[in-house]
């Protein structure tokens, strides 16, 4: 009996587990140093050069250059999926080298991402009038998230909660065209 039962729920248990994975393969997953936190990696980066971390955000600007794509991500929490959630106050900005273009108009402003990526350094911009000291990454592996969101798909005032519903509105006012 007990076989019978370790045999049916096996494999309800091991769908369950694979359904809660990155979006990041394996092997980018490998070489992730899941002991660096990015708020200590920001304030000591000479210290954490060269570590691979997790990160994602929102894009900002994607700098087109000959030697490959800088883009300018404000840093989001992410979920279990590694989905970005909510802007992460603390985390502030940083930026991400790619070696190949990343084409602005797929990479561009307001589009969420998910990316694997190393420690190079750390870059001085100006940010508005004052100098911003950017943590700046070499990606590994980038994954963009699709443009549709939640809140898209679902309307404000769904159908079944429409204030004026379809026998309210002209032609239909009192039952008109049939209530001869």
């Amino acid at each position: 009996m007990r076989q019978s039962r370790f045999r049916v729920f096996l494999p309800i248990l091991l769908v369950l587990m694979t359904g809660c994975g990155s979006v990041l393969s394996k092997d980018a997953l490998y070489g992730v140093n899941y002991e660096v936190d990015y708020n200590r990696l920001k304030a000591s980066p000479e210290t954490h050069l060269g570590k691979t971390v997790i990160l994602g955000g929102m894009i900002l600007a994607n700098e087109v250059a000959d030697d490959g794509s800088t883009l300018e991500i404000l840093k989001y929490t992410l979920d279990k999926r590694d989905e970005p959630q909510d802007p992460d106050e603390a985390g502030g900005r940083f930026l991400v080298h790619s070696s190949r273009l990343l084409d602005p108009s797929l990479y561009k402003e307001g589009r969420l991402v998910t990316l694997t990526g190393t420690l190079r350094g750390v870059e001085v911009r100006p940010l508005q009038k004052a100098r911003y000291a950017y943590p700046l990454f070499e990606v590994g592996e980038l994954y963009l998230w699709p443009e549709s969101r939640y809140e898209d798909r679902y309307p404000y005032y769904p159908y079944f909660y429409d204030p004026f519903p379809y026998w309210y509105r002209y032609p239909y006012w009192h039952g008109y065209p049939y209530w001869r």
